[in-house]
């Protein structure tokens, strides 16, 4: 663990109370951007290996394996992207990829819950494909791949300023090897409000406050948790001028910027659907209720939640271990090759709550090692799903929820590097990326 000083370890020129004049802070500013076109070697190699890691998996497994049931929206599939690039993009379109290439083609009329998926992502899908002629699946794909390839730099570059440049490579490390983080190269929002939202922090962390409301308004648009930026801004924004915060009313402009996503998706859905309150309301459509965070923990150790019982539905929306403890009495290649072994594996919500409780621990040390810009934008997304649990699964989306929660990497970051576990740590949550993919590129539930 890093045993700096706070302001050293925060990458400050001084403790953070104090406020870091503009002349300095512009200096530094141009010492680190020539730093960023330099830094980009090593995130390169990160993208190319989880790339690798992802994709030749996922299209094995789709064109040579057998596939579970399909989930398409509606009931219906598209046709498949055909030729050698559909070998490519078509195993990494499920799930929301079909929803968010739908709003692409039709836009937020008719049914009410595509109001569940926030806008940017599917326009520029639907832009590229009018402008070159590409399939919105292919879009998809080039914007969620090229986005978190250059997310990886810029979050390279930003914890380098908060702490050593091992620790930032462990950090990128620890992100593009984490298991469910196949995400990042399926037709998801995972990799677009990744790259947006550590923009919009490195430009605050730089005082280019413009950039910084911009990019964070963008966030806003791509996903919810877009707007909690203000409270990583307001931070930075109070740490760089302190006393003099009431002589910069621009600055104070552009921490609220990510306000004007979810202001502009109301405004949008209220005209499309009469209900600018859309994007909140269709959580029940998707199963979502509301409860106090440790009723939603413990509800998540038990097979059947109070909400799943009173619905009367058949399958548990809490932890079943019944795959696991079948795997240690009879493992073999039959098991884990069995359709119903994997779907067993896949509706038993084990990895949302490994992942769940992995998260709080980390978010717990995070309190000590991750600089105060960084914990206040991390706990909101550690919180606010756990009071809206799913009764059809308790802990629903939250190890892709934590994918885009960077500190949390950071803490792995500052945890293991330079530490002999390293290697271990990074082939064992390999050898998972890649049983995850399998699963995910077959129809199988992750997340």
């Amino acid at each position: 663990m890093a045993t700096r000083s706070a302001g050293r370890r925060r990458g400050f020129p001084e403790d953070v109370t104090t406020p870091i004049s503009t002349a300095r802070t512009r200096g530094r500013a141009r010492a680190y951007l020539p730093a960023l076109a330099e830094s980009w070697q090593l995130p390169a190699a990160v993208f190319v290996i989880h790339w690798l890691l992802v994709q030749i998996p996922a299209t094995l497994a789709w064109k040579y394996g057998e596939l579970n049931g399909n989930s398409p929206p509606y009931g219906h599939e598209p046709p498949p992207v055909g030729g050698w690039v559909g070998n490519i993009v078509n195993p990494m379109r499920m799930w929301h990829g079909l929803w968010y290439r739908l709003i692409a083609v039709e836009g937020y009329e008719g049914h009410t819950a595509k109001a569940a998926f926030w806008p940017l992502f599917p326009w520029v899908m639907r832009y590229l494909h009018d402008w070159f002629g590409i399939s919105y699946e292919v879009a998809g794909y080039l914007i969620a791949n090229i986005c978190f390839a250059v997310a990886l730099v810029l979050l390279y570059r930003l914890l380098s300023l908060d702490f050593d440049r091992r620790i930032a490579a462990a950090s990128i490390w620890a992100l593009a090897l984490f298991p469910p983080a196949f995400f990042f190269t399926a037709v998801y929002t995972e990799s677009p409000f990744l790259v947006l939202s550590v923009g919009a922090l490195f430009a605050a962390r730089l005082q280019r406050w413009w950039l910084a409301g911009i990019l964070g308004a963008l966030a806003a648009l791509t996903r919810s948790y877009g707007m909690f930026l203000v409270l990583p801004f307001a931070v930075l924004l109070w740490q760089q001028y302190g006393d003099s915060l009431r002589r910069q009313p621009a600055k104070l402009l552009a921490v609220g910027m990510p306000l004007l996503g979810p202001a502009f998706f109301s405004w949008r859905l209220n005209e499309i659907q009469g209900n600018w309150q859309a994007w909140r309301d269709v959580q029940k459509e998707w199963n979502r209720y509301s409860a106090w965070p440790w009723e939603t923990l413990r509800w998540a150790f038990q097979e059947h939640s109070p909400q799943n019982i009173a619905l009367g539905f058949r399958e548990g929306d809490g932890a079943n271990w019944d795959w696991l403890h079948r795997l240690v009495d009879h493992p073999s290649r039959n098991l884990i090759t069995d359709k119903a072994w994997r779907l067993s594996m896949a509706n038993g919500d084990t990895l949302e709550l490994v992942c769940t409780l992995l998260f709080i621990v980390l978010a717990i040390i995070g309190l000590k090692v991750l600089p105060l810009y960084q914990t206040v934008y991390l706990w909101p997304g550690i919180l606010v799903p756990l009071f809206q649990p799913s009764s059809v699964h308790t802990l629903m989306s939250m190890p892709r929820f934590g994918l885009t929660l960077f500190p949390l990497f950071a803490v792995i970051g500052v945890l293991v590097a330079g530490r002999r576990i390293a290697p271990v740590l990074a082939v064992g949550s390999a050898v998972l990326l890649v049983l995850l993919t399998v699963q995910f590129s077959q129809w199988y539930w992750v997340s």
